[in-house]
């Protein structure tokens, strides 16, 4: 397939557009204009949403997207039940989870614990089942391609994934930190795919899989490099929370907050009112130099044959 050929075969002048993308470590594991434009995968159905109202669905089981910038794995508290449409802020987050700690800006009388690592919302079931009440998710600012497979439109939109979309090993089915290494290792930003995204019909709940499709054309590229280099993609992925009002001020110790006992924990903002299947907490290592992850032994063509089924 000609389209699928090495990125060494492609003209000097692509490289130089290549070399330009940012290589994204928040999408590893590793570290629009005129309002909000947003994906919904509420109820298993691909969902646009513009300034927090849907104005429309997307056919299909799967879509095709170019993958521009992803933020850090973030996590959040919701204390109280779920109600659908209705939005709220969380009482405690992290921005950033590997950091192991609250944000700053969580006030202190709806911080639930110093750390998060021995966070009583962070207990297999404190939420829905053996799920945790406090929720790993990840943004991503994609643009979409037409129906003909095609990167036209410079729109860009924000997508929340939750932690079973996130994470996992399976290469055949594959949630974004497993694909997003293994595109890294061929030496590729995930900006100059083309990525298919589909749900898992076998997951209880709204569960995403990545596939890659095939290689940017040139033109394709230059619109994903200046969506990249925008101040507006950059707001799409970054956890921006206004904490609510603060009450009190009680002194915070390393003494563990009780679970509010019998209020169902809502999901995050962008997620589902279904039960969100259990996943294994990342480890996360202090001071330990990251080890790369060995290159495949196939190559980037190879790859998108493989897929190619």
């Amino acid at each position: 397939m000609s389209e699928l050929a090495l990125f060494d075969n492609m003209p000097q002048e692509y490289k130089d557009l290549l070399a330009q993308l940012e290589p994204d470590k928040n999408a590893s594991g590793g570290g629009a204009k005129g309002g909000t434009n947003r994906l919904s995968i509420r109820g298993g159905v691909f969902r646009k949403v513009v300034n927090g109202q849907e104005v429309g669905e997307l056919e299909g089981r799967s879509i095709n997207v170019v993958i521009v910038k992803t933020s850090p794995v973030s996590r959040m508290f919701y204390e109280g039940q779920y109600v659908a449409g209705q939005t709220a802020a969380p009482s405690c987050w992290s921005a950033d989870s590997s950091s192991g700690k609250p944000a700053n800006e969580v006030p202190s009388d709806t911080r639930q614990s110093t750390t998060c690592f021995d966070c009583p919302q962070n207990v297999k079931g404190s939420g829905q089942g053996q799920s945790r009440a406090c929720r790993f998710q990840q943004r991503v600012a994609v643009m979409l391609t037409d129906a003909e497979g095609r990167l036209r439109s410079n729109a860009v939109y924000q997508l929340s994934l939750p932690a079973t979309s996130v994470f996992g090993d399976d290469k055949k089915k594959m949630g974004l930190q497993t694909y997003a290494r293994l595109i890294d290792a061929q030496k590729a930003p995930l900006a100059s795919l083309i990525t298919e995204l589909r749900f898992d019909t076998d997951s209880s709940t709204p569960k995403l899989l990545f596939k890659p499709i095939r290689i940017l054309d040139r033109d394709e590229l230059s619109m994903a490099l200046e969506a990249q280099k925008d101040e507006a993609t950059l707001k799409l992925v970054t956890l921006s929370i206004k904490p609510k009002q603060e009450t009190s001020v009680p002194q915070l110790t390393n003494d563990k907050v009780p679970s509010p006992a019998p209020e169902k924990p809502s999901l995050f903002a962008e997620a589902d009112d279904d039960d969100e299947e259990e996943v294994e907490e990342p480890k996360v290592k202090v001071s330990k130099k990251k080890k790369e992850a060995p290159a495949p032994d196939v190559d980037l063509a190879s790859l998108l044959d493989e897929f190619d089924d």
